[in-house]
Order: structure tokens, then sequence, then C-alpha cells
């Protein structure tokens, strides 16, 4: 028994020592941090912007499958996103396709028109 617990004693140091890697420490910057951050944070909202249905919607008319979508998303830099992610910010809410803008400029020829043959 004795002899045993010798064998197992010292595979277990073998095995120690051979799965032993030491560890690199280093110091992380402030920004590096935050950059990895806001980084992370605008992938994030770009899929999830990709992800809604509309949106989706708009791609598969245009030819573009989501998931192809999500891959280029994925493999874009850090800069490519945050200036997508600036974009989707600027967005407005209810968003606009060209209608609104038409019917406020027949509005006003209507108006100029109407008061200046009245």
């Amino acid at each position: 028994m004795n002899r045993f617990f010798k064998m197992i004693s010292r595979i277990l140091i073998v095995s120690m020592l051979v799965s032993f890697y030491p560890a690199h420490a280093g110091i992380v910057g402030t920004n590096q941090l935050i950059s990895a951050t806001q980084a992370q944070g605008d992938r994030e909202k770009v899929m999830n912007f990709i992800s809604r249905t509309n949106v989706q919607q708009q791609f598969e008319t245009l030819g573009v499958t989501p998931g192809a979508a999500k891959e280029r998303v994925a493999a874009m830099t850090d800069e490519e996103v945050r200036t997508i992610a600036g974009q989707i910010d600027s967005l407005p809410a209810g968003g606009s396709n060209g209608w609104a803008i038409a019917a406020g400029v027949i509005l006003i020829a209507a108006a100029i028109f109407y008061f200046v043959y009245k």
C-alpha cells in the first residue's frame, strides 16, 4: 500500500510540473480598457440593430441574408463598427422614407400658390 501512495504522489508531482505555465501579468491602461468596452458596446448595438425584423426585411429586399450581415459586422474593425453605431444613434426615431418631406414641400407650395393668386 505504501508503494501505491508513492507512485501516485510521483505521478501527481510530474503532472503538476508538466502542466505548470508561468503567468504573465501586465498593466492595462484605462484608455485601453475603455476603448475595448466601448468597442464591445458598439458591436452589440449594431448587432441588435441588424436583428430587428424591419432591418432584416430590408436586407432581404437588397439580397443580403441576415446571417451574412452578422458575419460582415463580426469581420469589421472597431473603427468601422464605431462609425456605424454613431450613424444608428443619429437616425430618426420613427424613420423617414421621404414622404413626410414631400408632403411638407407640397403644403408649402400650396400655401404660397394660395396667397399669391388669392
